[in-house]
């Protein structure tokens, strides 16, 4: 067996990337609560430890060659990690989080009276949307630089200097894990009401979108980036 239930989520995934989707299935959070066991969040969840792990265990060995081949991000350059998380999740942002907003304000108008949930679906989104746009900005144009700067001329200061920006992101990734989880609850795991348009249904579809491309995202940031930035803060001490 490779994983068992001591295994940290956030280890999983890291092993076999396709374990993301199963987690996201069974609402396992490995991105803002990674360290946890695999044991103990499948029983926070009242769910069969050994019918899941068996499903992982699988899942890792009928992808293990394609997993073999796939990038280690813990053993790329910072620079190299960091352009792949702007090219393939932020620029991604950039382009859904505008859609999503027009989608969800259209439906808004046309559904809220006859389906109330909608006034809290739209608030919601509204403070994700603002909160990432201003967490990628900050990514991009302060903490990103610094740290490809830290890679090509490493000092403590520059270190600690960034070290002291990871707090700050870390706590807001768990706040915008918190309103996924809260989208999640409120749209019954996105399954649409009977009586809705296709707009309406595209919605559900592009926010369940948007929560497995964060969940991608984050974990590359809180279980590889920011770790290798603390080990590294280790060693220069």
């Amino acid at each position: 067996m490779v994983f068992d239930p001591t295994v940290k989520t956030r280890e999983i995934v890291m092993r076999c990337p396709r374990a993301g989707t199963l987690l996201k299935r069974y609402k396992i959070d490995y991105c803002c609560s990674g360290s946890r066991p695999i044991g103990e969040a499948l029983q926070e969840r009242n769910l069969n430890p050994t019918q899941i792990l068996h499903e992982l265990n699988t899942l890792y060995v009928k992808n293990f060659e394609e997993q073999r081949q796939m990038t280690k991000w813990e053993r790329q350059k910072f620079k190299v990690l960091i352009q792949y998380i702007i090219d393939a999740h932020h620029s991604y942002l950039y382009m859904a989080l505008p859609n999503l907003q027009t989608i969800i304000t259209k439906i808004y108008n046309k559904y809220g009276k006859s389906h109330p949930e909608l006034s809290n679906i739209h608030y919601l989104f509204s403070i994700l949307k603002i909160e990432l746009e201003q967490h990628i900005i900050m990514e991009e144009e302060l903490i990103f630089p610094k740290i490809i700067s830290y890679e090509k001329h490493p000092t403590l200061n520059t270190l600690i200097d960034i070290t002291e920006f990871v707090e700050d992101l870390e706590r807001e990734h768990q706040h915008i894990s918190q309103i996924l989880k809260d989208l999640r609850d409120i749209t019954n795991d996105y399954h649409a009401p009977e009586d809705v348009c296709a707009t309406y249904r595209l919605a559900y579809v592009k926010l369940d979108e948007l929560e497995s491309d964060l969940f991608q995202h984050l974990h590359l940031e809180n279980n590889i980036l920011f770790p290798r930035l603390m080990k590294e803060m280790e060693k220069m001490r």
